[in-house]
């Protein structure tokens, strides 16, 4: 019987701390799929050398000297629209939190999430799920509901019921996976979904449309769901 190759992804780990980038080349020398192709001290590093390697995804720290890791993030996504950065600090407040997911960061980790949910966040990220410690997406949503713009009523954007159901799923936190087994349907579907709703709300990442959905009343996320037994 013949086996598939494991596919590797490709990181470039963006910290301006010494000890810190020698434990992660440690610590990733040890994952069989993941490869660390690259380092950077400050976010004019990163940009440079993403530019060359053209990594599967940046672990960025967002406060650094210089180019910070707000502004490389901002200059990255800007520039190559299928940039996966995912922001890895120490800084869990919510004005790093909405400012690095405005730059177009594709999640949001804490430096103590631990050694197995960076790797499950890594590998989430490059599925195009949308990884987050506990504490910063509670400070997101909280972030989100004080919004003076956010709509007093639900508004009709046209979603069928089973894109209002997904959108309620994603508000609690679930990844593609997870909300396929809820929904009944692949995770190639929830992406069709993702893509279908995105189009109709005018914005692309996960992040973004998480955003929108609460920003329009559509969906709580402190309440569950209702499951549609008919698709949409």
């Amino acid at each position: 019987m013949t086996t598939t190759p494991q596919e590797i992804t490709r990181l470039l780990v963006v910290d301006d701390d010494a000890l810190v980038r020698e434990a992660y080349r440690v610590f990733f020398g040890r994952a069989p799929d993941l490869e660390l192709v690259g380092e950077a001290r400050n976010g004019t590093e990163a940009i440079e050398a993403y530019a060359t390697l053209r990594p599967d995804l940046v672990l960025m720290d967002l406060q650094m000297p210089g180019c910070s890791g707000i502004e490389a993030t901002t200059r990255i996504c800007s520039r190559w629209s299928d940039a996966c950065v995912v922001a890895l600090t120490t800084f869990g407040t919510r004005e790093y939190i909405v400012a690095a997911l405005r730059a177009g960061a594709s999640g949001y980790l804490l430096k103590d999430t631990g050694a197995q949910n960076l790797i499950a966040g890594i590998r989430q990220a490059v599925r195009g799920d949308m990884p987050m410690s506990s504490s910063v997406r509670r400070q997101l949503v909280d972030s989100v509901k004080s919004d003076t713009a956010i709509a007093p009523e639900p508004v009709d954007i046209g979603l069928t019921p089973r894109e209002t159901e997904l959108l309620g799923w994603l508000a609690q936190g679930l990844t593609n996976h997870q909300i396929g087994r809820e929904m009944f349907v692949s995770e190639g579907s929830v992406k069709q979904y993702l893509t279908h709703i995105g189009d109709k709300m005018g914005v692309k990442s996960r992040t973004q449309i998480l955003v929108r959905s609460i920003q329009l009343h559509i969906v709580d996320p402190h309440v569950l769901p209702r499951s549609t037994a008919v698709g949409g």
